[in-house]
């Protein structure tokens, strides 16, 4: 897996280490070790529109949203202050504990926006 801003699948990941000649996994064995690597949280997690999780190298332990791009995977990462302070306040107003929220956005990055005039862009598939 190599450190850039884009997310990719399990199966996208798998396609890259079977193009490489000197390095072999399964696709389960890639899923395992996607698994433990998220564990560890060297790696993060971001959901695709139809479901699918998405992996990236994870470069910073602050607590962040992503807009994703559906056709590259492209993530742009952003905060939401006052969505934070919010968040806490009804927590404790219920007196909840250990809260978390995720908030996904996704669009088409304007990379991949250029190359289409009016047409419906093609979801990514490698």
């Amino acid at each position: 897996m190599r450190r850039d801003d884009r997310f990719r699948s399990a199966q996208q990941l798998h396609a890259d280490l079977r193009a490489t000649p000197t390095l072999s996994a399964g696709l389960t064995s890639v899923y395992r070790i996607l698994r433990i690597l998220t564990d560890q949280q060297v790696v993060e997690v971001q959901r695709a529109e139809d479901g699918e999780f998405l992996y990236r190298l994870r470069d910073n332990d602050r607590h962040h949203h992503h807009l994703l791009c559906r056709i590259c995977g492209r993530a742009e990462e952003f905060t939401l202050d006052d969505l934070e302070h919010h968040t806490d306040r009804i927590a404790g107003q219920h007196r909840y504990a250990d809260v978390t929220h995720h908030i996904d956005l996704y669009g088409t990055c304007p990379e991949c926006l250029g190359g289409q005039n009016d047409q419906e862009p093609e979801k990514y598939v490698e």
